[in-house]
């Protein structure tokens, strides 16, 4: 006995009226982004979050002579030696930020920016010998150099920052989300801002 054209049409129809809705469900529809988990941010410093400083220690070196001279800041040259910890099981790099601070008057004095890296499972002292500035003289002996790991979040290129995916975009991210963190941090790694170089500016 042979089928009904009629009937197979209307399976074709069925079926048609069927899925179709269920895709535009699936683009409507806004779940999380697995890769942000809904923050619309990830960590910028991928491995960072896993490098603790131990101790700092900062010498003053030399202090310029300058200062008020033609407006010109005082400039303080400082050896830093950082501390530090890599507990995860991957090497990484990243920014560590050093902030001169007058503990007299509790201010921050200025800031600095350098890099470290630091190999997986290892504990190593790192060196920078950088400047500070200052619009006024600052006694060594109540000043201090603090350091802190860099982990400023950057915009989840994957959900443009939204923290939202429709359910057909988050099924694919969440079966695709390691490579998806790899490339958003390679796309948005943190950058700190412009630092100066005093033998340029005031030399």
């Amino acid at each position: 006995m042979r089928s009904c054209p009629l009937i197979k049409i209307q399976k074709k129809y069925i079926a048609f009226f069927t899925i179709m809705p269920l895709l535009l469900l699936t683009g409507i529809i806004q779940k999380d982004c697995p890769i942000c988990e809904g923050t619309g941010e990830v960590t910028g410093a991928p491995g960072m979050e896993n490098v603790f400083i131990i101790n700092v220690k900062g010498t003053q070196k030399y202090v310029s002579t300058e200062m008020n001279v033609c407006g010109y800041p005082a400039m303080y040259l400082y050896d830093v030696v950082l501390s530090v910890v890599n507990k995860g099981d991957e090497d990484t790099w990243g920014y560590v930020r050093l902030s001169l601070v007058d503990l007299n008057k509790a201010e921050l004095i200025d800031v600095q920016y350098v890099i470290i890296e630091v190999p997986a499972s290892t504990s190593l002292d790192v060196q920078h010998t950088l400047w500070f500035m200052s619009e006024e003289w600052i006694i060594f002996y109540r000043s201090e150099v603090q350091a802190t790991i860099v982990l400023e979040d950057v915009e989840d290129i994957v959900c443009n920052g939204s923290g939202q995916l429709p359910l057909n975009k988050w099924i694919f991210a969440k079966y695709a989300k390691n490579n998806f963190v790899e490339l958003g941090r390679e796309q948005v790694y943190y950058e700190p801002p412009p630092i100066l170089d005093p033998d340029e500016q005031y030399y």
